[in-house]
């Protein structure tokens, strides 16, 4: 009798056990293909972050290339209005005394 009492009360433990298990399958189920979706969005976020960053990368070099340049013009514009004070100056008629 009481081995009989022990297996029909191990058999409701078990069905108790797979009945939870199956009753969360479900919701976890659910949980997991939601929590998929996030992922797939964040990595698409993640790649179009990526891609702006490379894009603002790229402007910031041209940024500097055109500082460059600016700078090399800049130089090279005071070089000429020097020389162009000196040939003013030569050119100029001198005073006689």
């Amino acid at each position: 009798m009481k081995r009989t009492l022990s297996v029909v009360l191990s058999m409701l433990v078990l069905t108790a056990f797979v009945a939870a298990l199956v009753g969360c399958g479900a919701d976890i189920k659910a949980e997991n293909e939601k929590l998929k979706a996030e992922n797939t969005a964040l990595k698409g976020s993640v790649d179009k972050m990526k891609a702006d960053m490379q894009k603002l990368q790229d402007e910031v070099k041209k940024a500097g290339e055109k500082d460059a340049t600016i700078s090399s013009l800049t130089a090279e514009n005071e070089t000429l209005k020097k020389e162009v004070e000196e040939l003013k100056a030569k050119m100029a008629p001198k005073k006689k005394k």
